[in-house]
């Protein structure tokens, strides 16, 4: 069992890992003890951590997994094995039994009492699970019912518990700190476009993605224009990370959200938590970075970042548009952080890489040569114009169903210049003259 074999508790992570203060442990220790409740309840009670924020300890210090009640059919069989008094009592429902196994959904997996309670009713090998306290509270009263009819359960108050499972759905501070944002599945190194343009930064971010190489790579800081692939790169080594070292911590995140979040742990006094969630991952990688610059006080939060992650041997990657070693807002003390690692930029696509880059965007269409060397050639080095120009061929080609010719591409840049707030819909029906049945009058 995971917990068992680290031996660890939540107590021990939050004092050793000082994700909370010395003050506010000692706080959540004597509510713990006034109010007759566990530890996680009184830190989520005393609002010094959002249930969220226990669930990511559990499942990223303790390997404990995170199990949504919600998606999953619990067992009866299991339940049976499990009184209702020790159920309530140490808000516990047991999901499946398999073998000598019996899983069991916790709000709080290190709670040494639950687990003896467990033990003392069961011979099964309790594999523990972190569970979200509101879907526990609902499934032990499908299964056992009301708590105030459980043997032994006069300890238990379900008004209590109503009232602190409704705050949590309630919390709007449950957020996503120190979460990545949404990664886009299809932009990996496969789908990267390679050019003399991006050699060097490709070949650091692939040497970066396998998580080990050479010590100057860290920090890494690659920039360059809007458009020219430092995003795609970024996601791709996320990606590459999450395909094939799972159990690896990265995060993928952008300047603004790193600045909002830093905020909002210091407003809601959650720094240290903050602090933790960010010293304790194997990959930092922050696009968008120019959000930092009007922010001196995130800018030092980011090279304590990450000289925590340094010491460890843990990574940070940055991106953004210009470099940020030559920015006068930039502090001196991230300056040189990013000069003791290396920095990279992007420079302009080649003829042929823009072209391939139209290529593989293109839905489908079958764009002719002379079309995408129109196409790359009208939109000068910019990838943004290039790739609005595209989406509007495409639309155009899937409306009128005609083969996209190098006239066409010149007869639309030329109406772009006059109905440009309009949506490549419209401009398609214009250029086309089509019906309201989306018949075209014109051929192409």
């Amino acid at each position: 069992m995971a917990v068992g074999a680290k031996q660890q508790t939540l107590s021990t992570v939050l004092t050793e890992k000082k994700v909370i203060s010395e003050e506010q442990y000692a706080q959540a220790c004597d509510y713990q003890k006034q109010h007759s409740v566990s530890l996680d309840q009184a830190l989520m009670d005393l609002n010094i951590l959002a249930q969220e924020d226990l669930i990511a300890l559990y499942r990223d210090v303790l390997q404990v997994h995170f199990l949504k009640l919600e998606d999953v059919e619990i067992d009866r069989e299991a339940v049976r094995h499990v009184p209702a008094s020790v159920a309530h009592r140490h808000h516990l429902i047991p999901v499946r039994r398999s073998g000598n196994s019996l899983a069991v959904a916790m709000t709080d997996p290190t709670d040494p009492q639950a687990m003896a309670a467990l033990r003392s009713v069961t011979d099964f090998e309790i594999i523990p699970f972190v569970g979200r306290y509101d879907a526990i509270e609902h499934a032990l009263y499908v299964h056992y019912g009301d708590p105030a009819n459980a043997t032994d359960a006069a300890d238990v108050s379900p008004g209590d518990h109503v009232i602190r499972a409704r705050a949590l759905l309630e919390d709007e501070r449950i957020g996503q700190v120190g979460k990545s944002v949404q990664l886009n599945r299809s932009q990996t190194f496969d789908s990267f476009v390679a050019d003399t343009a991006n050699e060097f930064p490709l070949n650091v971010a692939r040497s970066i993605s396998d998580l080990h190489g050479d010590e100057e790579y860290n920090p890494f800081h690659c920039w360059g224009a809007e458009g020219c692939g430092k995003s795609h790169l970024l996601q791709a080594i996320a990606n590459h990370v999450l395909a094939h070292s799972p159990l690896k911590r990265c995060v993928l995140t952008s300047g603004q959200r790193f600045v909002d979040e830093l905020f909002a742990s210091i407003r809601d006094k959650k720094v240290n938590f903050f602090r933790y969630l960010y010293g304790e991952l194997d990959l930092l990688l922050i696009d968008d970075a120019e959000a930092l610059l009007t922010r001196d006080w995130a800018q030092r939060e980011l090279g304590e970042t990450f000289r925590n992650l340094q010491r460890k041997g843990k990574r940070l990657v940055v991106a953004s548009r210009h470099n940020l070693a030559t920015e006068p807002r930039l502090i001196p003390d991230l300056r040189v952080a990013l000069e003791s690692g290396v920095i990279a930029g992007f420079s302009a696509y080649s003829v042929l890489a823009r072209m391939d880059i139209a290529r593989r965007h293109a839905n489908g269409v079958d764009l002719k040569d002379d079309v995408l060397s129109e196409l790359v050639a009208r939109s000068n080095t910019s990838q943004r114009d290039l790739l609005d120009l595209l989406q509007q061929v495409t639309v155009m080609a899937a409306l009128s169903q005609k083969e996209v010719t190098v006239e066409l591409v010149r007869d639309l840049i030329n109406l772009c210049g006059k109905v440009a707030a309009e949506t490549p819909a419209d401009r398609a029906r214009t250029l086309f003259d089509l019906s309201p049945l989306g018949g075209a009058k014109n051929s192409l």
